[in-house]
């Protein structure tokens, strides 16, 4: 068979509306990419960076070489570049997708430049390419997907066969000889003043929920923040994060130095383990000392640590403080909220990345 029409769909929606990421594009002279796919593995060691093109195909053959020349010309030769780069960094290939919702196909090839591209395997079913990604992945979510009407026939279905698409990253930004220089994370305060976003609240579960069997769930980021990490300590990139909302012309530019996680035990204490994020949970809410003192003197934390290709934790035992960055927190080199003047983020951003 024969690719053919080539073309693009993203379950990501906000691009469009993130004024934030338009101006750094327009005024930095820099590169910002997004990746739609990225896989960490149960070893906390990133694996794979996903592409992905929707195709049709006709009776025919497409080769290797055909297959790369499609993709150049749909990702532009610079593009493509900089995402192989990027996927470098992490020593591995770009993994590239192709998908035909018709037949419920799916084709993966790897592409170590811009003249190599290797077939590695195909699926006939969308089950069994999503049970290929739980095998690389290692785990399944056990958090209900939140669905939305427009989301790609391709994600609902890899979602109904138990093991969604990859997570995606958000930006990475190259310079202007097309080499990583960052992480970047766009963060949407549309349901809170960006003034008042605090990441450190969410991560350290500032908002709870009844689960279906009428006990307290604690909802923090700590795997979200856990993702970011490793793309930080693995590729050894720095990661900045931006604040917006489409509400407002309000920013926080942020450097992340350091992500200390709380040690929790799950099942081999959850009593434990309930204390320790009911602890983190007031410390978000009312910054309550006496709180903080108790999982200071009483609980542990650790931070990631990669010498290739093993991923660790290193761990901190009590007692915790902010001091020497132990106490469970997001830590930052730099934090800056920027109220009303929308025009400086280009300036301030290449002078804190030069």
């Amino acid at each position: 068979m024969a690719f053919i029409n080539y073309r693009k769909e993203t379950s990501e929606r906000s691009d469009a509306t993130n004024w934030a990421k338009k101006i750094l594009i327009e005024k930095t002279g820099l590169f910002f990419d997004a990746i739609e796919g990225c896989n960490e593995n149960n070893n906390n060691v990133v694996t794979h960076l996903f592409e992905r093109a929707r195709v049709d195909f006709v009776p025919g053959e497409s080769l290797e070489t055909d297959v790369l020349s499609e993709i150049i010309l749909l990702e532009t030769p610079e593009v493509l570049q900089r995402k192989i780069n990027f996927a470098n960094t992490f020593n591995c290939p770009l993994t590239y997708v192709l998908y035909c919702n018709e037949k419920e196909a799916v084709w993966v090839y790897t592409i170590s430049d811009l003249i190599t591209c290797k077939f590695i395997v195909s699926y006939d079913t969308y089950h069994a390419f999503s049970d290929w990604i739980y095998t690389i992945k290692g785990w399944r979510s056990t958090k209900p997907y939140r669905e939305r009407e427009d989301l790609p026939y391709f994600d609902k279905a890899l979602r109904r066969a138990g093991c969604a698409w990859p997570t995606n990253i958000d930006c990475f930004v190259s310079n202007q000889y097309s080499q990583p220089i960052a992480i970047l994370e766009f963060q949407n305060a549309n349901n809170t003043e960006v003034a008042m976003h605090c990441n450190n609240d969410f991560f350290l579960g500032k908002h709870t929920r009844i689960n279906q069997d009428g006990y307290i769930q604690y909802d923090n980021d700590v795997r979200r923040w856990q993702s970011q990490e490793i793309l930080r300590v693995q590729s050894g990139l720095r990661l900045f994060i931006i604040t917006w909302s489409q509400k407002s012309t309000d920013f926080i530019l942020k450097e992340v130095d350091v992500i200390s996680f709380p040690n929790l035990p799950f099942s081999k204490d959850w009593t434990k383990h309930g204390e320790y994020q009911r602890l983190m949970h007031e410390v978000a809410n009312t910054r309550d000392q006496n709180s903080a003192r108790i999982i200071a003197n009483q609980f542990s934390t650790y931070k990631l640590s990669y010498a290739a290709p093993i991923m660790s934790q290193v761990y901190k035992y009590p007692p915790l403080s902010t001091k020497d960055k132990s106490f469970p927190y997001i830590y930052y080199k730099y934090k800056n909220l920027v109220e009303g003047l929308t025009d400086t983020l280009p300036d301030l951003f290449l002078k804190l990345i030069d």
